[in-house]
């Protein structure tokens, strides 16, 4: 008898147990799957994804200093030997020995001068503004018509003049020297000068 109620015990115990984790179950079920979110199933598309044909990398645009403009022949102040047909002969000096133009200005793009009416010539891409540079007492060769003064080879020679005064401003030889003899006056403008000179 007593073994029978122990049976009944246990089997009860056991059916309580059972049922409690049935039960137990039953109520956390749900919580847990409420938990977790599945993860969004792929999309399908319609149709092919476009094709990109692959593009070269941007040209990379170096910048470019432009070319210096070659040196001058002269510079500004300096007197130079020009030929007859007025050609560079090169740098002279402003003493009177070499050199009878002095440079003004000079202009790389070879635009007009100062004074419109001014000598120049074009020499290495430059055009060099000149005016005369005649020293007193020194001998020249002057052209017959347009032209250019160049020094003398030999002064006192057919042909050549020999430099006796220099009156800047002046239109005609009352003003030149009474100190010295001279023969002729020459009258130049841009500048206008006069030169008192005695012609052989």
């Amino acid at each position: 008898m007593v073994a029978a109620v122990l049976a009944l015990c246990l089997v009860g115990v056991c059916g309580a147990a059972v049922g409690g984790v049935a039960i137990f179950q039953a109520r956390s079920g749900p919580q847990d799957q409420s938990a977790v979110r599945p993860s969004p199933a792929p999309m399908e598309t319609t149709g092919a994804l476009p094709q990109v044909e692959p593009t070269d990398p941007p040209t990379r645009i170096t910048p470019t200093t432009p070319a210096a403009p070659p040196p001058p022949p002269a510079k500004i102040g300096q007197c130079i030997v020009v030929s007859e047909m007025g050609s560079f002969r090169g740098i002279g000096n402003c003493n009177g020995t070499r050199g009878t133009y002095r440079v003004v200005s000079l202009d790389a793009s070879q635009g007009e001068c100062a004074d419109p009416d001014s000598a120049y010539i074009t020499e290495a891409g430059y055009r060099l503004c000149l005016e005369r540079h005649l020293v007193r007492f020194y001998c020249y060769k002057f052209p017959k018509d347009d032209g250019w003064i160049v020094g003398a080879s030999k002064c006192k020679a057919k042909g050549t003049v020999h430099i006796i005064d220099i009156v800047p401003g002046a239109t005609n030889g009352n003003r030149c020297t009474q100190d010295r003899k001279w023969n002729r006056w020459y009258r130049f403008t841009n500048p206008t000068v006069v030169y008192c000179v005695m012609r052989y």
